[in-house]
């Protein structure tokens, strides 16, 4: 590593830990306190809390995102460098585009919301976040991957679920009480958007404030309830949107299958399958209901 690439990361490192501590000092907590709350949020010891509040130690995105999470605000809010001003102006609604954000390869992908800055140079300074576009979509990964081909610079992001408002994309629930992420990154590869859940009380209650174009559930649930009861319930409020039912166990459960299946606008694919398969299956099951509703 150069000396401007080492420059740089320690003033990405630097911004972060000037922007948390904006945040904790906004509780008039001493320092001790402080380096407590970080140490319990993100399992360290006392020595190794201190260092990432005065920046000797450099702080991951996922440690990143879990303060972000207890303190209620974006990760975005502590990752970016503010400028100092009186009242800092927002980008409009209509200038930001959907992404896919992905901080590391433990953490998996989130999406979000980004505003574009200027194309990156060879000659540019890796910036905090960068944007490619991959494919259909735009992906922002962290400037420490930057290699100087086809970059922007990310100049804000917000990480929220995607809204009606990304027409052009669909956006799929995905019920798996094992593979919901692994499951909602493949049909995020295929073009779609994918919310992942793992509970279905947590799918229901998103029901209330997300409008989805189908749904992928896992037909055996290991928790109370059924996925016919899930079904019941979309369909109460949905009732023409495309129910996909995934399963290895179609013969142990062949009447209460059937009896799903049975019910307008519900399909079956079974397990296993390939990955790219599974989602190009679901993919075209999706995009055919949708024509022809």
């Amino acid at each position: 590593m150069d000396a401007s690439a080492m420059t740089d990361a320690k003033s990405a490192n630097q911004t972060i830990c000037d922007n948390i501590r904006a945040q904790l000092e906004q509780f008039n907590w001493p320092e001790a306190q402080q380096a407590g709350l970080v140490e319990q949020i993100l399992g360290l010891s006392t020595s190794q809390a201190y260092r990432k509040l005065n920046g000797s130690s450099p702080w991951q995105l996922a440690q990143v995102e879990k303060l972000a999470q207890y303190l209620n605000v974006s990760a975005s809010t502590l990752l970016v460098r503010r400028e100092p001003q009186d009242s800092p102006s927002l980008p409009r609604e209509q200038d930001l585009i959907p992404a896919i954000l992905h901080l590391n390869n433990q953490s998996g992908e989130a999406h979000c919301w980004i505003q574009l800055g200027e194309p990156l140079a060879d000659d540019s300074c890796a910036p905090l976040l960068m944007a490619k576009r991959l494919h259909d979509c735009w992906h922002v990964f962290p400037g420490t991957q930057f290699d100087g081909e086809d970059g922007h610079e990310v100049t804000y992001l917000t990480v929220r679920p995607p809204k009606r408002a990304n027409s052009k994309r669909l956006l799929v629930a995905v019920l798996d009480d094992k593979d919901a992420d692994l499951l909602s990154a493949i049909l995020v590869q295929q073009g779609l958007f994918a919310l992942p859940y793992y509970e279905s009380q947590a799918l229901l209650q998103a029901l209330s404030h997300e409008e989805f174009d189908a749904f992928v559930l896992d037909w055996v649930l290991g928790e109370p309830g059924s996925c016919m009861e899930v079904i019941e319930t979309i369909r109460r409020q949905s009732p023409n949107v495309p129910i996909i039912v995934l399963t290895g166990y179609a013969l142990e459960h062949e009447s209460e299958l059937s009896k799903a299946l049975q019910t307008n606008g519900v399909y079956y694919i079974g397990k296993p399958a390939p990955g790219s398969i599974l989602a190009l299956q679901i993919k075209n099951m999706v995009t055919n209901a949708l024509e022809q509703a």
